[in-house]
Parts: structure tokens; C-alpha cells; sequence
């Protein structure tokens, strides 16, 4: 394998400079704070040389936010053992998800903003690139209900509503905190929603087995 040349490790450098500035903009001010001239600054690179990088402000907030949003779906798949019974991989995907929202919770005040534009056909094909990666997650909590189904494990469902209803509970349970209204440490609150989703079992026994 190729070593790559000096000049592709300037590039990812700069390119990676100019992301993480975006994001601590983004994650103090918003989104309308950042400007290509902002970041540009921040990350000690000339306004000029910029857009070498990235087209405009919009092609530089996207990709930054794609950024965290696969930083998270690692962080989340890296919790989730695959030889652990199927209850049990759906809290720790429930827990792994609470807990990288709980990471990211600086940058996540403003992404959750996101959920609105893609209810606006305006702003829709702009965020399409995101979207990519809920669909992702909802998928492998689908998997996980359509296996304890096979299994006779979870009570009959739709398992692509559920996944869905799922993972909106666990956003709101993060966005509660960040709103501080939850007087509860963050394993109080994923115990909590872990109990809340205990009716899906067929057995009370698998429930009692999760708790810790």
C-alpha cells in the first residue's frame, strides 16, 4: 500500500482543521454563526484557501455533522455484543445510544434542530445526507426486533414502527436532559426506558436478566 505524499496529509489535516472548527461553531453559536471566513479563521487557514476544501458554508456544515453522526453510530455498534440474547442487545443499544447522545451533547443541542428541516420540502434534499445514517440505526434496531420475533421472543408488532418508536423515546429521553428536566443520573433515565419497553417481552424473566 501506497504511503500517501506529503501533500494529502496536508490536505487531510486542513480538511479536518476546518470540520472541527465548524463543529465548536456550531456546537457555542449554531448554525447561522458559521461563515466561511469564521471557520476559515478558526482553523488558521486563509479565507482564500477555503474553498479548495469545501464549495460553500452549507457542503462544510453537512459534512461536518456527517461527521459526528458516523463518530456516533461507531460509538453505538461498538456496545452492542452480538452473541448477547436478543433483549438484551436491545438495551444496549437503548444504553449505547443514550450515552453517545450524552457525549455529544454540546454539538446535539443544535443537531436535534435538524429533525425540523426535514419536515420542510425546502430544506429536505439539503439534510437527505443525514437522514442516511437514522435509517441506518433504524435498520439495526429492526433487526434486533425482526430476530426476537423469529424467535418468539417480543410480543407481535410491526418491528419497523417499533424501531421507530424506539428510537424517537431514546432521542426524547436525551433531550430531556439537555432541556435539564431530568432530575435523574443518566443510568436512572436508561434503566427507565429500559423498564418502559419491558411490555414488548413475552417472558418477564429476560426483562429481570437486563437489570443491573
Amino acid at each position: 500500500m501506497a504511503r500517501p505524499s506529503k501533500k494529502d496529509i496536508l490536505q487531510d489535516f486542513r480538511t479536518r482543521s476546518l470540520l472541527e472548527a465548524t463543529r465548536r461553531i456550531i456546537a457555542s453559536e449554531g448554525f447561522d454563526a458559521v461563515t466561511m471566513e469564521r471557520v476559515a479563521r478558526e482553523a488558521g487557514i486563509t479565507k482564500g484557501g477555503i474553498y479548495l476544501y469545501f464549495r460553500n458554508k452549507d457542503q462544510m456544515i453537512i459534512t461536518a455533522l456527517e461527521g459526528i453522526a458516523s463518530e456516533m453510530l461507531r460509538e453505538i455498534e461498538m456496545r452492542i455484543d452480538p452473541e448477547a440474547h436478543v433483549w438484551e442487545r436491545l438495551c444496549q443499544m437503548v444504553r449505547a445510544q443514550l450515552e453517545s447522545m450524552e457525549r455529544h451533547k454540546d454539538i446535539l443541542r443544535t443537531l436535534l434542530l435538524v429533525r425540523w428541516y426535514l419536515s420542510d420540502r425546502r430544506e429536505r434534499k439539503k439534510w437527505l445526507r443525514l437522514l442516511r445514517y437514522r435509517q441506518r440505526h433504524l435498520g439495526r434496531i429492526q433487526a434486533i426486533l425482526d430476530e426476537g420475533l423469529k424467535g418468539k421472543i417480543f410480543y407481535p408488532m410491526d418491528a419497523a414502527a417499533a424501531a421507530f418508536y424506539i428510537n424517537e423515546m431514546t432521542i426524547s429521553t436525551a433531550q430531556r436532559r439537555l432541556m435539564g428536566l431530568s432530575p435523574s443520573s443518566l443510568e436512572q433515565d436508561t434503566q427507565g426506558l429500559i423498564r418502559f419497553l419491558g411490555p414488548l417481552l413475552r417472558h418477564e424473566k429476560h426483562f429481570r436478566s437486563s437489570e443491573v
